[in-house]
């Protein structure tokens, strides 16, 4: 990856040449190693190495150390790897209807909050099958949730493969996965090993050629994303009418037309 955490801030992303610049190269003006803390993973804190220090300092990257017993981190797993709640569907709650209520009456807010970290584009299909999933699962009447909640848990429920419009032109060539930080392997985890204050990391993964799914090997870079509770007070672009109307047809109860 292009991009770890700084060796003693977990608020500081740092490339290679950043850290290069800050702690020195590899050896010294007498050739000798020199002592230099590890950067660190922002998926599981571990250290990270650096690679390829043979080429051009632009083209080094940091990497897990190979070991038989690698501890976990979600920067190991497949892209397709599904993060879900393990506690029974929970009964449907007023506090639940309250918050689906609210979702909708901000569902533009939270449209174009994900299509802002998804790098400007996201299917609405998509977006309107996360919507029948969360209907499926309650999650509205899950562990108090949140309505600001509620966008992030929808980035980390799928992956979001490139994007092509109707002329199979290509939108976005990157693959993305949202990935909660090592502490977090179950939905549940979020509120009671994080104290509701994960990490997530946004990682971009090379299209894999013949693959189905990127794996380790194909990711190219990472970015903590920094949670904004804040988002559905911003002002968004409104969605255009044919977002609008793709809503209303399979929510009519709850979007109006345009």
């Amino acid at each position: 990856m292009k991009t770890a955490l700084h060796p003693y801030n977990d608020r500081k992303e740092v490339t290679v040449q950043a850290y290069t610049a800050e702690f020195g190269p590899k050896l010294d003006s007498h050739g000798r190693h020199r002592e230099r803390p590890n950067a660190r993973c922002p998926g599981c804190l571990e250290p990270l190495i650096i690679r390829g220090n043979d080429r051009p300092l632009q083209d080094q990257i940091f990497s897990h150390n190979r070991n038989e017993n690698p501890p976990s981190c979600p920067l190991r797993n497949m892209a397709d790897h599904r993060y879900a709640f393990l506690q029974p569907v929970p009964a449907d709650t007023q506090r639940g209807r309250l918050l689906r209520a609210d979702f909708f009456a901000h569902w533009q807010a939270h449209y174009g909050h994900m299509r802002r970290l998804l790098n400007g584009y996201m299917d609405v299909d998509d977006f309107i099958a996360l919507i029948r999933e969360a209907d499926a699962d309650r999650l509205w009447s899950r562990n108090q949730i949140e309505e600001w909640e509620i966008t992030y848990i929808f980035l980390a429920w799928k992956e979001w493969p490139p994007v092509r419009n109707n002329r199979d032109e290509i939108l976005r060539a990157e693959w993305l996965r949202f990935w909660f930080d090592s502490r977090v392997r179950t939905f549940e985890d979020i509120w009671i090993r994080t104290e509701g204050d994960p990490r997530i990391i946004k990682a971009t993964y090379q299209n894999p050629a013949r693959a189905r799914i990127p794996s380790l090997q194909h990711l190219e870079d990472t970015r903590i994303l920094y949670i904004d509770r804040n988002f559905l007070q911003a002002n968004y672009r409104p969605a255009v009418d044919y977002v609008v109307t793709k809503l209303h047809q399979a929510f009519p109860n709850e979007v109006e037309a345009p």
